[in-house]
């Protein structure tokens, strides 16, 4: 579990901020952390509170499906509760395991003090304090026992096993769960009137790459879908603006004219995704690069290219990057006027 990023502030649940504020206060709070929103998966964005399903956001790698996560946790002040998939998870890092161990321990230590007989230690020993929540049953406990909406993020979720998946699938579905020998569900669950109350299931909040294991029918059918598109470039000017205020319309200017020269270079298969261009950008408030020459921007290839071969392209074409940033571009031009022109909250909604 991660703390609201400020402690001193509430925590919001977005359910909330989109009933008193409307889809104007969603963009602002992810605007405020500096992420624009395209304006179709904003729309999705508000079926996903509206109905409380799991958001499934598919995109290639570096389309910047966590910043979604990343940009609502910090948008809303949110407890998170993040996991990372991968192939070698088991069921107690996900749902619960019994701590044997302390289970065992509390029976010796009643029977042997005399305090209880070996059939009454042993009937409770089975009881919550005994029980280790997994992640995602732990988010789902804790909105029960706080009555906050936590963010619940797992990152690349096709790397989960479909036996792993079927086991989340009543979780999801239902907000609790039954762990054998304990008597009572586990999660959010109201005993009179025999359901879940929906408004405090966590945002969930689950990305993929589709790459890894093939997520079932099933498991898919729990979720709200959305596919995620790589950002156009005239969206990445607007996004290399809000991402880091502190840069100049001239250092924008030239991050984009690089990023479109390196495109060309045939030896760079990888090009820079927008993580890159951001750190770049950041560097160059940060070291207060305002002319770049072949010299200054061979201290910043590291992070451009990611592998040796790559960063050897990039070398040897410095000169060429360099020259392409100094001329005229009348197009990413207008792109970085219309983005220091005015606030921007969402982005064009995607063609």
């Amino acid at each position: 579990m991660i703390p609201p990023p400020a402690s001193d502030k509430p925590q919001l649940n977005p359910r909330e901020v989109l009933q008193q504020e409307g889809v104007s206060g969603i963009a602002e709070r992810l605007a405020s952390t500096g992420y624009l929103i395209q304006q179709d998966l904003l729309s999705d964005y508000v079926q996903v509170l509206r109905s409380g399903k799991i958001w499934m956001i598919e995109g290639e790698p570096g389309s910047g499906k966590s910043a979604v996560a990343l940009a609502t946790q910090f948008g809303f002040n949110m407890t998170m509760f993040p996991i990372q998939g991968m192939s070698e998870l088991k069921l107690s890092d996900l749902l619960y395991e019994w701590d044997r161990e302390a289970q065992n321990q509390s029976v010796i230590q009643a029977v042997t003090s005399g305090a209880k007989t070996l059939d009454e230690a042993q009937a409770e020993q089975y009881r919550m304090k005994f029980l280790k929540l997994g992640r995602a049953l732990h988010a789902f406990h804790w909105a029960a026992s706080t009555g906050q909406v936590p963010l619940l993020f797992f990152d690349e979720v096709d790397k989960l096993p479909e036996h792993l998946q079927d086991m989340l699938l009543g979780l999801l579905e239902c907000g609790y769960a039954y762990v054998p020998d304990y008597n009572q569900p586990v999660g959010i669950y109201d005993a009179e009137k025999g359901r879940a109350n929906r408004r405090l299931f966590p945002l969930a909040i689950f990305t993929s790459n589709n790459l890894r294991f093939k997520l079932s029918p099933p498991f898919r059918s729990r979720c709200f879908y959305s596919w995620l598109d790589k950002p156009t470039p005239e969206e990445e000017v607007k996004i290399l603006r809000a991402r880091v205020p502190e840069a100049s319309p001239e250092q924008v200017r030239a991050v984009a004219r690089i990023n479109e020269s390196i495109k060309a270079i045939p030896g760079v298969q990888n090009k820079p995704g927008l993580r890159e261009l951001i750190d770049l950008l950041a560097a160059f408030v940060r070291d207060d690069v305002r002319l770049v020459s072949e010299g200054a921007l061979g201290a910043y290839v590291g992070y451009l290219a990611k592998q040796q071969s790559q960063a050897k392209s990039l070398r040897l074409a410095l000169a060429r990057v360099v020259s392409d940033s100094h001329q005229p571009d009348a197009v990413i031009d207008a792109w970085v006027a219309s983005a220091f022109g005015r606030e921007q909250l969402v982005l064009r909604e995607a063609a």
